[in-house]
């Protein structure tokens, strides 16, 4: 059991990145599950990329790469491209995927553009974005994962009645006097600024797994909001951990572990679900199939 304990002995960057990942594995997790239950899990992946070019734009307006400034900037690109996909997806002869991917490649090639044209003397490292440095976590990462992880699940739990009727039943929920669409973009924002504060630590493919695959384990296993919210958590602190210690015996990316544990839960529940998996249908199928009395005719 010493290789439990041993990396906790070995610096202090064991902790920071623990404590950075589970924050933000915690906060996508129930994020996550309200996306999926809209449908709208792919618009995660879209917000994460459009990050880059509202942090470039917000340091070419300001020329600061303070922590504060790169949320802002990035939160207001996020509420941009929300409101563009949701304009693009209402045009009849546009389905709604297709406006997240046209949206969101375009803004994101036009942020590689910018910083790789207009951003010369500022470390503004993509590779960081993309794929992060969970085991070398910065005093700044961290902070930005502390201030906003609390922050964002305490908004949800002061909406959490809105989010539940509207996620489930949107006209329901506009008859009621729910501002949906208020409350859509305030979603919107808040995976902009998980995604954010996350991206120096965990990258912004670690991110958009934490906040997809998790909600979709949940929707297998769980029959309601809170079940989902529990089990989609747990998956997320699993990975986690799990990915952590893999990646430390393994010498291997800690992100690229944590999204393939991740995967390989999702897969387990995708098979052995009590009621959704595989096995379980397969099963009901071959039980119907058996009680069938034989010789039955069309007519009867």
């Amino acid at each position: 059991m010493s290789w439990l304990v041993e990396p906790w002995q070995w610096g202090d960057w064991m902790w920071r990145g623990m404590l950075t990942l589970n924050l933000v594995a915690i906060t996508s997790a129930v994020l996550g599950v309200f996306l999926y239950l809209r449908r709208m899990s792919l618009i995660a992946d879209a917000l994460a990329h459009v990050a880059l070019p509202g942090i470039v734009v917000a340091f070419l307006v300001t020329q600061s790469l303070h922590g504060g400034v790169m949320l802002a900037g990035a939160a207001l690109m996020g509420l941009l491209t929300a409101a563009a996909i949701e304009w693009v997806s209402r045009r009849p002869t546009v389905r709604s995927d297709a406006a997240i991917g046209v949206v969101f490649t375009a803004l994101f090639a036009l942020g590689v553009i910018l910083l790789s044209t207009r951003v010369r003397d500022a470390h503004i490292d993509t590779h960081c974005l993309l794929y992060g440095d969970v085991l070398g976590v910065s005093d700044r990462a961290l902070g930005l994962v502390g201030v906003t992880a609390p922050a964002v699940l305490g908004l949800v739990a002061v909406f959490y009645r809105w989010l539940n009727v509207s996620s489930f039943d949107p006209k329901y929920a506009v008859a009621l006097g729910i501002p949906v669409s208020a409350l859509s973009y305030g979603l919107m924002s808040a995976v902009t600024v998980t995604a954010v504060a996350g991206f120096e630590a965990v990258g912004a493919v670690l991110v958009i797994a934490l906040i997809i695959v998790p909600g979709a384990t949940a929707h297998l296993l769980a029959r309601n909001l809170k079940g989902m919210l529990l089990v989609s958590v747990a998956h997320g602190v699993l990975s986690s951990w799990v990915g952590m210690y893999l990646a430390i015996a393994l010498n291997i990316s800690a992100a690229g572990a944590v999204v393939v544990v991740g995967g390989l839960l999702y897969a387990v529940a995708f098979v052995f679900a009590p009621g959704h998996g595989r096995l379980w249908l397969w099963r009901q199928r071959h039980r119907s199939s058996s009680r069938a009395p034989d010789g039955l005719s069309p007519s009867g």
